[in-house]
């Protein structure tokens, strides 16, 4: 093997190593970057403001009178805004297709919340059920 070709396998083996280094990094920088969001939805914080949204839809929710009867956080839906802080999405009463989607952000170290999507199929259960 000659001088030369010794040391563009080294050097190939270097770049190799730095790429693969690099993508490990991404991927750990990408975990704890996922782990930090999961603190925030799971927060005592977080869910006075999804079950504060839940109320101004269905005021009567969690009540024999109210169309919620419960939530549960689709984890799988967490995801970064482009304009800051995360979506994330509630199931109601176990059916994907009853949600309603809360942004949510730190403001000054407080979390908040200032928007909602509700799904036209909850929508429609509230004002055709709970006749509003």
């Amino acid at each position: 093997m000659t001088k030369r070709l010794k040391i563009w396998l080294v050097l190939l083996l270097v770049g190799a190593g730095i790429t693969a280094g690099g993508a490990g990094y991404m991927k750990y920088q990408e975990h704890k970057e996922r782990e930090a969001m999961l603190e925030i939805v799971k927060s005592e914080e977080a869910k006075e403001i999804f079950e504060n949204w839940i109320y101004k839809e269905d005021p009567n929710a969690f009540t024999d009178e109210g169309i919620i009867r419960n939530y549960q956080i689709d984890y799988d839906s967490i995801e970064k805004s482009p304009m800051g802080g995360l979506f994330v999405t509630l199931i109601i009463n176990n059916k994907p297709e009853l949600d309603i989607t809360c942004t949510i952000n730190k403001n000054k170290g407080k979390l908040e919340s200032n928007s909602s999507t509700v799904s036209p199929e909850l929508t429609k259960l509230i004002e055709v059920e709970g006749g509003q």
